[in-house]
């Protein structure tokens, strides 16, 4: 009985330790965080056919990119407890596809890793073509970051301070309000979708190039409203040209407590949040996922980075992996039906989130 139970004693014992060694070897040599976004960020403001006054304002005040900030957070985390170094490759192109392609193709050992966003694996992947990865086959998830709350802001030449007064105004005009975004397929054009879906309205979008050059669209009145990430709207929420109406989604933004939600207007299944998190390609042995999980998460949740990120209208993801990771799915199954009744081209999309 008692030669029966060694083994399994030994084999009790050993199995943590194993855990143990293979997490003092990974990892095991450099690992390359691929930053699929221009050094600009998602708050790019270039590429704009002219100059206002106002654009030249917004310019001067845009907050710090938010890609630059996240790698940088993750960077820190993984190296401070490992003795190789994190290097950061920058990989723009096709709407964030072109990082995500070379993360997709390479060894699923867990030194390439993908910053990415739900336009990454949610959204460009429902409209566009030939965007050369399947995010479900390819990835998995390794680390939650920061949710990014949307923002509806209307011109201030419109005398409404309510959800409510904005949608009457609207319906009684069809077709002759614009909405503007960051691009075609981005999260705020199909957080203008689900509105216009959700209140019954006839809306025309007007696609920028980029998160500042719609804004200053909206201040310049070319426009009457936009769902703005909250990273980008909280330095001109004062502004004499914008007014913030609404929070697009079912709870409050922590910046931004006094503002409504759309639920809370009376604007069911207008949810909307943009998120962004670290993946790996699929294959990644689940104890280096859950290094990565642990050391990522507890950094971006430490207090003085939480509050750090707060300030900048981003708010760090608390939960399982296992949660973040069903609602991603959840999501997939969600945007496809919105994505095909707002008849994006299929192609890769230009918007920024």
């Amino acid at each position: 009985m008692r030669k029966q139970m060694l083994p399994r004693l030994l084999m009790a014992i050993m199995l943590p330790l194993a855990d143990t060694v293979f997490a003092a070897e990974y990892p095991a040599r450099a690992v390359t965080l691929v930053v699929p976004y221009p050094l600009s960020g998602p708050t790019d403001i270039r590429g704009a056919s002219r100059m206002t006054k106002t654009y030249k304002l917004m310019a001067a005040n845009a907050p710090p990119a938010i890609s630059d900030t996240l790698s940088r957070i993750v960077q820190q985390a993984i190296r401070y407890e490992s003795r190789h170094p994190v290097l950061l490759e920058r990989q723009p192109g096709g709407a964030t596809t072109r990082g995500a392609q070379h993360v997709a193709r390479a060894a699923a050992d867990g030194h390439t890793l993908l910053l990415a966003s739900n336009e990454t694996m949610v959204l460009t992947p429902n409209y566009a073509t030939e965007v050369g990865y399947d995010p479900t086959r390819q990835f998995e998830l390794a680390a939650p970051l920061v949710n990014m709350p949307f923002v509806l802001m209307t011109n201030t030449g419109l005398p409404f301070k309510t959800l409510d007064r904005l949608i009457s105004h609207i319906k009684v005009r069809p077709g002759e309000v614009n909405y503007g975004s960051s691009g075609e397929g981005s999260t705020g054009h199909l957080a203008g979708e689900l509105l216009r879906r959700a209140a019954g309205l006839d809306m025309v979008h007007v696609s920028y190039n980029g998160g500042l050059s719609a804004l200053n669209g909206l201040a310049t009145g070319q426009t009457s409203l936009m769902f703005a990430a909250l990273p980008l709207a909280l330095p001109y929420l004062n502004n004499e040209h914008l007014r913030a109406l609404a929070v697009a989604g079912t709870r409050r933004a922590e910046m931004l407590p006094h503002l409504p939600t759309l639920s809370e207007a009376g604007i069911a299944g207008a949810d909307v949040a943009a998120w962004f998190g670290i993946f790996v390609p699929n294959g990644v042995s689940p104890n280096t996922i859950r290094w990565l999980n642990e050391h990522i998460s507890a950094s971006v949740n430490d207090t003085a980075t939480r509050d750090a990120l707060l300030l900048l209208g981003l708010e760090p993801v608390r939960g399982t992996l296992s949660d973040f990771a069903s609602r991603i799915y959840a999501e997939g199954e969600r945007w496809g039906p919105v994505l095909k009744a707002a008849r994006i081209p299929s192609r890769a999309g230009r918007g920024n989130t």
